[in-house]
Formats: structure tokens, sequence, C-alpha cells
């Protein structure tokens, strides 16, 4: 009962950001496989080339699906791409900072800090999409008391 209540105050909107980054993650994985295994790239420019794919995927549907905004102008777009990625490199940075400090200087457990960093940045990702990067676009033309 008590988890009954919890599930429903979980905004219908974090449901539809969780499904996506399933799909995404499959992306993820999906085209670094392609690109290690059936285009001959190393590891490290696979990853790379994968995760430029896959944000690009993640843009486009936390635009169209989850946070439902709507640029007006190409510059609009533009911006909302450009602090989009620039948002997903500083959570990448976070994530290998925590990963080499906890991992490779403290020896924690590799995976477990995996985990744990990837959660974080499921969590810094949401928030900062949400908070700034697709933020709902008020009109300009609005009349107040019509």
């Amino acid at each position: 009962m008590f988890v009954d209540k919890v599930l429903k105050k979980i905004p219908r909107e974090i449901y539809i950001y969780i499904l996506w980054g399933i799909v995404v993650g499959a992306v993820n994985l999906g085209s670094a496989w392609i690109f290690m295994y059936k285009c001959g790239i190393e590891p490290v420019r696979a990853n790379f080339l994968a995760w430029i794919l896959y944000n690009f995927v993640s843009f486009i549907t936390n635009r169209k699906s989850v946070f439902h905004t709507v640029a007006e102008t190409a510059w609009e777009f533009i911006k909302e791409l450009v602090s989009f990625y620039v948002s997903r490199v500083f959570t990448l940075v976070v994530e290998e900072g925590l990963i080499y400090i906890l991992v490779d200087r403290l020896h924690l457990w590799a995976m477990g800090i995996k985990t744990f960093t990837s959660v974080l940045v499921i969590f810094l990702n949401y928030y900062i999409s949400k908070k700034f990067i697709f933020r709902k676009i008020t009109s300009k033309h609005l009349t107040v008391g019509v």
C-alpha cells in the first residue's frame, strides 16, 4: 500500500524519462558494438562515437517525449543542443572524476562505484535537463487578464 502511494506521486515525466533512458542505453551499447566489431574502430574511439550518437538520440527523445519543448527558431534549437552536450560533458567529467578518486585512488569496488556514479549521473542529467535546458518556452506575446 505504501509503495502504491509513493509510485502514484512520481510524475509521469519521470517514467517516460526512464523508459527512453533504457532505449538510449541500448543505442549506446549497440552502436559501440557496431563501431568496434563491424567497423573495426578501437574501443576508446568507438565509445566516444557511441557517446555522441546516444546523446543525440537522448537529446531528441528528451526534447520531444519527456520535456515537450519546441524551439521557435534555429538559434533556440542550437542553443538547446549545445547546452545539452555541455551538460552531458559536465556529468561525464563528474562520473570519471568520482571513478578515478574512488576506484583508482581509494581502491573501492569498481562495479559498485560504477553503479553509484551511473545512478548519480541519471539524476544529475534529469535535473539539469529539466531546470536549465528544456525549460518551457513562454510566449512573449501573452496578455494578462484577457
